[in-house]
């Protein structure tokens, strides 16, 4: 299935002159969106929608007035079906990180992104998510985006600044950089899905209608009402092999202080504060151990403008 995926995205728009990206020119404005798919390569789900909105694009389905760059992020990765093959593609957009073919492909990949209008960046997590969610720190310019593309996305946030992973660099952040609005959007489980084909389209076709809004009538068309903001009150370390959380939990599940998380048996896990879960992980034996068991976020006090500036 990937395979076939892959060759319709190859015939798909034309060529941007950058492997595995394709390029919608609309000829009415100049507005770029970049779209970013699979940047780990166990994320596949947003590739069907993706290719569902190539093809209404190409063939005058849907309208799109300005240019629209689609990237499939880490292709070796895909086929192996592991997240990457020598670095997170996800963390090297910086000439600090060493050199392995992911840094290779951030540098071809920023080509794309330099100079864009808006990125968005499209993901799955691990397990399975209660909702989805975006992850960006909170700037205006990021704001008035999450606000007008109307999702049922819950926004994990920090201000602005506030780096996810210190001393590495993901795609958005290498955008936000520029001034520019880029965008990370959790859509749930890794896999092929139904749910993941339409979540990806509508998001995509809402963000490209958007784009051709802003250019007619300018940045007042970006409104809406915020989603439900939190942001990370903890991260757990994962210190120990023999660390375990209990079987079934998943990505923005509700937890409450004192609540036990690690698995019969194995030393325990609790939850420090109340708030929802991310990121739980349940590595195999023989794997490389990753930084964080889970992680916790909580409601914000307040909206993120009066707390960090509208």
């Amino acid at each position: 299935m990937l395979e076939q995926y892959l060759s319709q995205f190859s015939r798909l728009l034309t060529t941007t002159g950058i492997p595995w990206s394709r390029r919608h020119v609309g000829g009415r404005h100049d507005r770029r969106v970049v779209l970013g798919l699979m940047i780990h390569g166990d994320e596949v789900g947003s590739l069907p929608g993706a290719l569902a909105v190539m093809s209404e694009l190409s063939s005058g389905a849907l309208s799109y007035g300005g240019i629209a760059d689609f990237f499939i992020g880490n292709v070796p990765a895909a086929r192996a079906g592991v997240r990457c093959i020598e670095a997170d593609l996800n963390r090297v957009f910086t000439d600090a990180a060493p050199d392995s073919a992911e840094r290779r492909r951030a540098r071809a990949l920023s080509e794309l992104l330099d100079g864009c209008d808006l990125f968005l960046d499209l993901h799955q997590t691990a397990l399975p998510a209660a909702r989805p969610f975006f992850t960006l720190p909170w700037r205006p310019l990021e704001a008035r985006w999450v606000r007008a593309l109307q999702t049922d996305a819950a926004w994990i946030t920090r201000p602005s600044g506030v780096s996810f992973s210190p001393g590495l660099k993901c795609a958005d952040e290498y955008v936000r950089d520029q001034g520019r609005p880029g965008i990370t959007l959790e859509l749930g489980e890794q896999g092929f899905s139904p749910e993941a084909t339409a979540a990806s389209a509508s998001i995509i076709r809402r963000t490209l209608a958007l784009m051709d809004a802003v250019d007619a009538q300018g940045d007042a068309v970006l409104t809406g009402p915020l989603p439900p903001c939190y942001r990370y009150s903890h991260a757990e370390p994962f210190t120990d092999r023999t660390l375990r959380l209990r079987p079934g939990l998943v990505n923005f599940q509700p937890v409450a202080a004192g609540e036990v998380l690690s698995a019969p048996g194995t030393p325990t896990l609790r939850a420090p504060t109340d708030g929802v879960l991310l990121f739980p992980k349940y590595p195999a034996d023989d794997a490389l151990l990753p930084a964080t068991i889970f992680r916790l976020a909580a409601p914000l006090p307040q909206s993120p403008d009066v707390l960090w500036g509208a």
